[in-house]
């Protein structure tokens, strides 16, 4: 999670174009490896099998991807009042954003893609998780 902050802090400070890839491993190195860890570390805990584990490591990875996509999308389209803070900064910063890099339609779409199959694979999963559906599904539809 380190590495991908001190990426992050870099790419911004020395105002870096940024590839796809780029942007990717620091989505991954930091929101994508948080969830991942806490998803994989409960079930390691609970003795769950390497297959259910392995799972939840992808589905950890879609839900902190689709998280941070869906912070770019709402810094171009959210309202100051529900993000709490300025809206369009990304831009005003320079900062290569997966909207920047893929276009807003692709981003949304990449969004709900990531959503929908980590609730597809969670579903695969024993045991009861409505509400982890839930809230990842509402990732989808965030406003803040």
């Amino acid at each position: 999670m380190v590495g991908g902050q001190v990426c992050d802090v870099e790419a911004e400070k020395r105002q870096l174009p940024l590839s796809k890839e780029q942007l990717l491993f620091i989505h991954e190195n930091k929101t994508a490896a948080l969830i991942q860890s806490a998803l994989m570390i409960g079930a390691l805990l609970a003795g769950a099998e390497q297959n259910y584990i392995d799972a939840l490591e992808k589905i950890g990875y879609n839900i902190g991807i689709a998280f941070q996509i869906q912070d770019d999308i709402l810094d171009v389209t959210g309202s100051e009042q529900e993000l709490g803070k300025p809206i369009g900064s990304d831009e005003k910063n320079n900062k290569e954003t997966y909207v920047t890099l893929a276009g807003l339609e692709t981003a949304k779409a990449h969004v709900k893609a990531l959503s929908e199959e980590a609730v597809q694979l969670l579903g695969q999963l024993p045991g009861e998780h409505t509400f982890l559906d839930e809230l990842i599904l509402s990732l989808i539809h965030r406003t803040k």
